[in-house]
């Protein structure tokens, strides 16, 4: 494989890319290049290994270097489309599920149980395969673009969080796979779905998010800054929210007001 010919067969999301051994974050590079530069909507940035990767909320994303798919892909959605915004996350989320379900029907001829754990954590199985972090650019008050940074396990085996997995670790796989393979398969996910959000197609992009929820209408433990206590996601509503279900009745929370607990 050529690690600097990452090409996905697709329009234009990850139809060409920059390939880096090694860089501090892919989201950084991507954000500043994109603004010094005309740069196509689609290009991708991918990196065999980040120093400073950055994800959700302030944390650090860890990965072993040559191990795993870590990238970034510019997106520009039309200005008209900001208060639909968490709309293109859901898409995102979506499109990498179905980029890896086409990939695994290819080569193992079965479905991967996946799920989307709120906000933007990709889960397989209900540990942590990969996350998501999306960064908006506004320039005189218009969505100019957005930054759509990946990590997805898929070689390492070793994970200090025991909640985190990878597709090598959890097939039992002896060989490891194919990164540009499986980086194909999410670019043309993500542009299928990402058509779907331009063609303003939410109610599908919804219902189908919603199928694919972690937790999704079931009973569990959950953490917020009172208390612990047991809930049940009823939905995630356009704003992002998620609306929990209580003893006291309905809530909704933004992110970091809530943590998943999880009993092993």
């Amino acid at each position: 494989m050529n690690l600097n010919n990452y090409h996905a067969p697709t329009q234009f999301v990850g139809k060409t890319a920059k390939y880096l051994a090694s860089c501090p974050s892919t989201n950084s590079l991507a954000f500043q290049e994109s603004l010094d530069m005309l740069l196509p909507e689609g290009y991708a940035w991918v990196a065999g290994h980040q120093t400073a990767g950055r994800g959700q909320r302030g944390n650090t994303w860890q990965a072993e270097p040559d191990q795993n798919l870590l990238l970034s892909y510019l997106l520009k959605p039309p200005h008209h489309l900001l208060e639909n915004q968490f709309f293109l996350s859901k898409a995102v989320a979506l499109g990498i599920i179905h980029g890896l379900q086409d990939w695994a029907k290819i080569h193992f001829g079965e479905k991967l149980p996946l799920s989307i754990k709120w906000p933007n954590d990709i889960y397989l199985e209900g540990k942590k395969l990969g996350g998501i972090l999306i960064e908006n650019n506004f320039q005189a008050g218009q969505w100019t673009f957005s930054i759509i940074g990946i990590g997805l396990n898929i070689n390492q085996t070793n994970f200090a969080d025991l909640r985190a997995c990878s597709l090598k670790s959890w097939m039992k796989s002896p060989q490891p796979f194919d990164l540009l393979d499986i980086y194909q398969h999410i670019s043309m996910g993500i542009e299928q779905k990402y058509l779907h959000f331009l063609e303003k197609k939410f109610y599908l992009l919804d219902e189908i998010y919603h199928s694919q929820l972690f937790r999704f209408q079931e009973w569990h433990s959950y953490q917020d800054k009172n208390h612990i206590f047991t809930g049940k996601i009823l939905r995630v509503n356009d704003q992002g929210l998620l609306i929990m279900e209580k003893s006291s009745g309905e809530q909704a929370y933004e992110i970091k007001e809530l943590s998943f607990i999880f009993k092993d």
